[in-house]
């Protein structure tokens, strides 16, 4: 029964076209070197995981590379020919395909898969295939195995797979040549999880410094339970960013892009699976401002006397269609945010240190003191997250502006369409403002500077 199935399956691969027929290559085809890993869409991952097993065979009809050669051999002990117009970095004969590649099978049915090996040489050359031991591969080599190929012919060998369930299997050919042995990797690819993806997704244009946010309704429509890696890169985020999926079944994934500068943005979001195989969606996004303002860049208020206060008020303008938060910032650009933060962290470095030292002569009168070595420690490190954690806003003992904030509950709306032309206005009031910034977190008012005096 067992020889009958292997009859048809292998009478079934040898249609009128033939294996044969599309796995030898052109006789002066060129030898691809080595490349990098392509970058698969969805779609293409698709489109490749669909494919049979003779179909991947044809697909690759114009992919050959050079073989892995792992072991150079003394051409004298088996050859006359001790000369060869063949580099050493190649080897005497090309195989095709150069990954012998099974797909899309069914457990316990038998799929076979021509070898080819073409003489690169101007020569006759022996060749000899060895497949190790396998309870799913067995090789089957010529009638003329032991005679010399001639230059340019090929000697086509079939390897047979017949697989116990529908997994991944790795096994490996070692073709041994006159002058080396070089290695035929053997794959099948098992069920895979396949999550359906767009190749593409633009956030088209949006406002600088506001989150816009795309949900995808992903459904896995592999034959194996998608176990997943999402990843992306500033300014695009994603959630969730890890997880399962069963076969067929469905779930909400939202991209979300939060740009903090004018201008194109463009990204990949890569999702791995467990297989091992990396799906990359293009990501692009374009940043505008926003017409949000204040309403004047200066501001002085009248004097006033000791213990007293005097106000006077500047009017934030929102004329977009987004809802708009602010914040009163002590520094004009983010940049000079950071380097602050970063000075004070060095102080505090060298404050640490100061304060080691001095603590380790105290240790050496007292050697109870070094229980205490790790509290000091952690001090300065909570004193530097605290630095770095800082959202700097405008903070003075004489000048105070109300809200230095908008409130989370209570941000800037934006006007309805009949009253955009018009916008939507707050007036914080400023008591003694010295000159200090204000950060819209949408829209034009990136770190827009309102110089205030006082008399």
């Amino acid at each position: 029964m067992a020889a009958s199935k292997l009859h048809r399956s292998v009478e079934s691969s040898r249609s009128p076209d033939g294996f044969q027929g599309k796995a030898v290559p052109p006789r002066h085809q060129l030898v691809a070197e080595a490349e990098e890993p392509v970058t698969l869409t969805p779609s293409a991952f698709l489109k490749e995981m669909s494919l049979s097993t003779q179909q991947r065979l044809a697909a690759t009809a114009r992919d050959t590379r050079r073989p892995h050669i792992v072991q150079l051999l003394d051409m004298s002990e088996t050859s006359h020919q001790k000369f060869s117009a063949v580099d050493l970095d190649q080897s005497l004969f090309q195989p095709f395909p150069s990954e012998v590649v099974f797909q899309s099978y069914v457990p316990c049915e038998v799929y076979e898969v021509p070898l080819v090996l073409r003489n690169n040489d101007m020569v006759p050359r022996l060749v000899k295939v060895v497949l190790e031991s396998s309870p799913y591969f067995k090789l089957i080599s010529p009638t003329d195995v032991c005679r010399k190929v001639a230059p340019g012919m090929p000697s086509t060998f079939h390897i047979l797979f017949t697989p116990e369930e529908n997994k991944d299997y790795f096994h490996e050919l070692t073709c041994i040549t006159e002058r080396e042995k070089f290695i035929v990797p053997i794959r099948a690819i098992g069920a895979r999880a396949i999550l359906d993806f767009p190749d593409q997704l633009n956030f088209s244009v949006c406002p600088v410094k506001h989150s816009t946010q795309r949900t995808l309704l992903v459904r896995n429509i592999g034959n194996r339970e998608a176990r997943y890696h999402i990843s992306t890169q500033s300014p695009f985020s994603v959630d969730p960013s890890i997880g399962t999926l069963g076969i067929g079944d469905t779930m909400q994934v939202t991209v979300e892009f939060h740009p903090l500068k004018t201008g194109d943005h463009s990204s990949s979001l890569q999702v791995h699976y467990d297989t091992g195989e990396d799906v990359h969606t293009s990501l692009y996004g374009a940043a505008v401002d926003v017409n949000i303002r204040l309403d004047r860049n200066s501001l002085t208020i009248e004097k006033t006397y000791l213990t007293l206060a005097n106000r006077r008020s500047v009017v934030i303008h929102n004329r977009s269609e987004i809802i708009a938060h602010f914040q009163w910032k002590a520094f004009v650009t983010q940049e000079e945010e950071e380097q602050h933060k970063m000075r004070l962290c060095g102080r505090l470095q060298q404050q640490e240190e100061g304060e080691m030292d001095r603590f380790i002569e105290e240790c050496a009168v007292d050697p109870t003191l070094r229980e205490r070595l790790t509290v000091l420690s952690r001090i300065f490190h909570n004193e530097r997250a605290k630095v770095r954690g800082d959202s700097m806003l405008f903070s003075d003992n004489i000048f105070t502006v109300e809200p230095v904030v908008s409130d989370s509950r209570e941000p800037l709306p934006s006007p309805p369409p009949e009253m955009r032309s018009l916008g939507t206005s707050l007036l914080p009031r400023l008591a003694w403002e010295r000159g200090d910034q204000v950060s819209s977190k949408a829209g034009r008012v990136e770190k827009k500077s309102c110089a205030i005096e006082g008399l």
